[in-house]
């Protein structure tokens, strides 16, 4: 019986994981709070309690993010028990975050636990777009990213109002089986259900404005191998000007490149620049892309350009957000590794700010990981963007995951601030979502080729993007109310024992 807070904690977290993209089993996502909540309900003490959350956070990282593995060993060079140490470290840091949520459910009694544990893990999960981790990969709501039906709230309250919603239930149905907390568990599932239906009547619909773009992606399906080999350079070349050249013959204003499309940039090579804009000029497109930039320091940014025929757009957007190994190297860990993975530089230097480019729309862009980030997606929807691209270099991953889950949260993006996002990845999947959230078209990994359609421009803020991931807020004040509730019950029931 000792070893089944253990298993239960460990359950808990292969059930998240399994539930995610990748193998998506979402039923599974109700599995988990209750699995979480049984450890920490059997757990001996709050010492007990943290080592079990500590351990579920563990398991699931280690089975959610196992392409972490052949990134570090095929791509940065590792030696391959380096790059497992890699995963078990990032595993067990970031499961850091489950134990601070069961620890903090220790501490109010079972009844409370099943209120306390869904604030507590929401207000932590909105807190990891924040330093010292900055990393809101796989947020539970992604789950059902592929689930349309189940992202009409998302105006509303955002990402973490539905993670809650979902916490809620599942912690819900294990109160409604234990005596002690039956009456707690059914108010829990009625209220997540119930806000849910009551979010989703109220959420704000698309607002359409102006005259729909029409607007292409490319999946040049370029191997990350074939980039870095100065052999394949003109095939490369060739081949996205062809995907340029036929979403143009079928009727695309606006073609967005992935990131690192081509291998040369605009800044360093005056041909390139020159042989962009005779390409927008002659077919009359305007051109979104990527490529290296100067600072005034002397270091180097990853930008989104515009071009158009009337020349290289003065307005670039430098990514705010780097992506840690891969474009610079966190501090903790220069001892181990002196560059990242990206080849080009050996460190990025991070934007100052969001900003929107002028695309024939106002185009809020994230690039690559960026789009993680609800709030700097929603900064963008703010200063005006009504329509939101992201671009990326997926090729990094392999066959694996991680192209589903960061998919899902491009997805989650578009539900929440009622928006068009346009997706292009450089070996896939490249998708067109429309501002409810559902993947119109898509090109699956491996697969090369262009998506074109009519893109409508959309205006207003919702709930969400207007004042920001509130619902963590709400979250966050909840665990102090509900803590403090508790400890207060626990002075009075000492006081009234007989001495």
């Amino acid at each position: 019986m000792k070893l089944v807070p253990w298993l239960a904690a460990a359950g808990s977290g292969v059930a998240l994981a399994l539930a995610l993209p990748g193998l998506a089993w979402f039923p599974l996502l109700l599995l988990f709070p209750p699995l979480l909540l049984e450890a920490v309900n059997r757990a001996g003490s709050w010492r007990s309690a943290l080592g079990l959350g500590w351990l579920a956070g563990s398991v699931h990282w280690l089975v959610a993010v196992t392409w972490v593995v052949p990134v570090m060993h095929d791509y940065g060079g590792l030696h391959l028990i380096a790059a497992v140490l890699c995963l078990i470290v990032m595993a067990g840091l970031l499961g850091l975050s489950w134990a601070a949520t069961a620890w903090l459910t220790r501490i109010a009694p079972t009844p409370l636990q099943v209120w306390l544990m869904p604030a507590a893990w929401c207000a932590i999960e909105a807190s990891r777009q924040l330093p010292p981790y900055a990393f809101p990969w796989n947020t539970t709501a992604t789950a059902v990213a592929g689930q349309p039906w189940a992202l009409a709230s998302l105006p509303v309250w955002g990402a973490t109002g539905l993670a809650w919603a979902l916490t809620m239930a599942g912690s819900g149905l294990w109160g409604v089986a234990r005596p002690a907390a039956r009456r707690s568990g059914a108010l829990a599932v009625t209220a997540a259900a119930g806000l849910v239906a009551l979010l989703s009547a109220l959420a704000p619909q698309p607002a359409p404005h102006g005259e729909p773009l029409t607007l292409a992606v490319l999946q040049p399906d370029t191997a990350l191998e074939e980039k870095w080999d100065p052999a394949f350079r003109a095939e490369i070349v060739e081949r996205v000007w062809r995907l340029t050249e036929q979403a143009a013959d079928a009727g695309a204003e606006v073609v967005l490149w992935p990131e690192s499309a081509v291998p040369m940039t605009l800044e360093g090579d005056p041909t390139y620049r020159a042989q962009l804009v005779d390409l927008a000029r002659g077919r009359e497109l305007t051109l979104v892309l990527n490529s290296l930039a100067s600072t005034a320091s002397g270091g180097y940014t990853n930008s989104a350009f515009v071009v158009s025929p009337s020349g290289v757009s003065p307005v670039r957007y430098d990514k705010v957000r780097l992506v840690p190994f891969g474009e610079y190297v966190p501090a903790l860990f220069r001892i181990a590794f002196t560059e990242s993975l990206v080849r080009e530089v050996p460190s990025f230097t991070a934007g100052r700010a969001v900003r929107t480019l002028p695309a024939r729309a106002e185009l809020g862009m994230s690039i690559c990981y960026e789009i993680v980030f609800a709030d700097l997606v929603t900064a963008q929807v703010r200063q005006g963007a009504t329509v939101l691209g992201t671009i990326t270099n997926d090729g990094w991953y392999g066959f694996s995951w991680a192209p589903e889950q960061h998919l899902a949260h491009a997805m989650l993006r578009a539900a929440e601030n009622r928006r068009w996002v346009v997706r292009a990845a450089l070996t896939g999947i490249s998708a067109l979502v429309n501002p409810r959230g559902e993947v119109v078209q898509r090109l699956e990994l491996g697969e090369s080729g262009f998506l074109v359609a009519d893109v409508q421009p959309c205006v207003g803020l919702t709930p969400r993007a207007r004042w920001g991931d509130w619902w963590g807020f709400v979250c966050g004040l909840a665990s102090a109310a509900i803590i403090a509730w508790a400890r207060v019950r626990v002075r009075r029931m000492r006081t009234r024992r007989p001495r």
